[in-house]
C-alpha cells in the first residue's frame, strides 16, 4: 500500500495522470490515447514543450532483433550513407530507415548557396537540388546554369513520346517581359543556340554551337530568321560561322551573306582549301537530269537524258616574236603547256590584231608543247610583231 501511494504521488508530481483503463497523461488529466502530453502552453509554448527522442551519432554495432521493430531514433549527424534526421528499425528488412516519406531537405552547397536536396538520390550518390533562387541541378549542388544535368558518364537527355504529336524541344525568346512580351529592340537579336563546351587543360572553352537569330526586328506578321552553326579552327578559341541559312533560302559555306542558293567561300593556296570537289565515285546506271558525276577520269554533266563529258583541258600564255615571213611562206614557234599530249584538240589566239595577210593555226607537236605556225598569204612580206599569244589545249 505505501508503494502505491509513492508511485501515485511521483506521477502526480511529474504531471502523469494514469487513467484506470491504461491511459497516459503527461500535463493532461483527460488523455485521450495511450500517451497523450500536452504542451505546458499550446498557444505560448515554452521552449521544453516536446519529445526528445533519444539520439546518437551512429548505429547499433549489433542490430536489433524481431523486439525492437520500429524502434525510433535520431540521428544527430550525418554518416556513411545515412543523413541527419529520424530513423527506424525495420526487422523484415534488417536496416534502418528514414522516418516517415521526407523526401525534400533544405541543405546549403558549397558556394554558400541555401538549397534543398532529394534525401534518397543523395544517399544513393547523385546530387538533385533546387536552389532558393531557382536553379535546379541534378549530379551537382552546385549548378552554373539554371538548369544542369552533370555526371561521370551517360548523360543523354531523352524525351519520349507515344503520340501522333511528336516531342518538341521549344526555345522561346521575346522582347519586354515574360508576361507582357514585345518585339526585340535589337536588330538580329540571337533567339536561341545549343552550345557545347570543352576543357582544353586551361580554361572551359565554347568551340562551336548551332544558333538562330532575327533577320532585322520582328515585326507583326514577319518574322524573318537566320540559322548558323560555328565551329572552331585549329590553333584558336575563337568560333566562326560555317553554316549560314538566311531569310531568303540561301545557304553560305563559310560565306555570311550568300547571294545564291548555295554559295561557296573561295579557295586559297592552301592545301584542303578548295572550295569543290568531288570524289571519285561510280556513274549512275540511268542519267539523271541536272547531275553531275565525277568517275575518277572524267566530269560528266547531264543537261536532260544524256550524260556529256566535260572538257578538261589546260592553257598557256607566252609572248612570240616571228621572224619576217616571206610571200606564201610560214614560221613556227613553240609555247610550252604543261599536259598536252599528242592528239589532243587546241587552239589559239593573238592578244589583239595582227598584221593583214597572216593566218595561223596550232596543234599539239610532242608531249607539253604547242606549235603555233603563221602563215604570210599577202603578195609582199611581212614581219609580224611581238605579241601575246593564248593557248588553249582540250583533251
Amino acid at each position: 500500500m505505501k508503494i502505491y501511494t509513492y508511485v501515485l504521488l511521483a506521477l502526480c508530481l511529474f504531471g502523469l495522470y494514469p487513467k484506470i483503463n491504461g491511459q497516459v497523461g503527461i500535463n493532461n488529466t483527460d488523455p485521450k490515447s495511450i500517451l497523450d502530453i500536452r504542451a505546458s502552453d499550446s498557444s505560448s509554448p515554452s521552449a521544453q514543450d516536446g519529445i526528445l527522442i533519444p539520439r546518437i551519432e551512429s548505429f547499433p554495432a549489433t542490430n536489433p532483433g524481431a523486439d525492437q521493430d520500429g524502434l525510433l531514433v535520431f540521428l544527430s549527424k550525418d554518416i556513411s550513407g545515412y543523413l541527419k534526421g529520424f530513423h527506424y528499425w525495420d526487422f523484415p528488412s534488417l536496416s534502418w530507415l528514414p522516418f516517415a516519406t521526407e523526401e525534400w531537405k533544405d541543405g546549403v552547397n558549397s558556394s554558400g548557396d541555401d538549397l534543398i536536396f532529394a534525401t534518397r538520390a543523395k544517399l544513393a550518390g547523385t546530387d538533385i537540388v533546387i536552389t532558393d533562387d531557382g536553379r535546379i541541378g541534378f549530379g551537382t549542388s552546385d549548378p552554373v546554369e539554371r538548369f544542369e544535368f552533370r555526371g561521370p558518364g551517360d548523360n543523354d537527355f531523352q524525351i519520349t513520346s507515344a503520340n501522333t504529336n511528336p516531342p518538341n524541344y521549344i526555345l522561346y525568346n521575346t522582347g519586354g517581359t515574360i508576361d507582357a512580351p514585345t518585339a526585340f529592340t535589337n536588330a538580329d537579336q540571337e533567339i536561341g543556340s545549343f552550345i557545347v563546351k570543352t576543357h582544353d587543360g586551361s580554361a572551359i572553352r565554347e568551340p562551336g554551337g548551332f544558333r538562330f537569330y532575327a533577320e532585322g526586328i520582328p515585326t507583326p506578321g514577319n518574322t524573318p530568321s537566320r540559322f548558323v552553326i560555328s565551329t572552331t579552327p585549329s590553333g584558336s578559341t575563337s568560333q566562326q560561322e560555317r553554316i549560314i541559312v538566311r531569310s531568303t533560302g540561301n545557304v553560305g559555306l563559310t560565306e555570311q551573306n550568300p547571294t545564291a542558293t548555295l554559295h561557296i567561300r573561295p579557295g586559297t593556296a592552301t592545301a584542303g582549301s578548295a572550295p569543290l570537289k568531288f570524289s571519285s565515285g561510280t556513274n549512275l546506271t540511268t542519267p539523271e537530269a541536272g547531275a553531275m558525276e565525277f568517275n575518277g577520269t572524267d566530269l560528266y554533266f547531264t543537261p536532260s537524258t544524256t550524260r556529256q563529258t566535260i572538257m578538261k583541258g589546260y592553257t598557256n600564255t607566252a609572248v612570240l616574236d616571228f621572224p619576217n615571213i616571206t610571200v606564201n611562206n610560214a614560221s613556227d614557234l613553240t609555247v610550252t603547256v604543261t599536259g598536252a599530249t599528242l592528239g589532243d584538240v587546241c587552239n589559239c589566239s593573238p592578244n589583239g590584231a595582227i598584221e593583214t595577210g597572216i593566218v595561223w593555226n596550232c596543234f599539239v607537236s610532242a608531249a607539253n608543247t604547242v606549235t603555233i605556225r603563221v602563215s604570210n598569204v599577202r603578195n609582199s612580206n611581212v614581219n609580224p610583231a611581238s605579241r601575246s599569244w593564248k593557248v588553249n589545249v582540250i583533251k
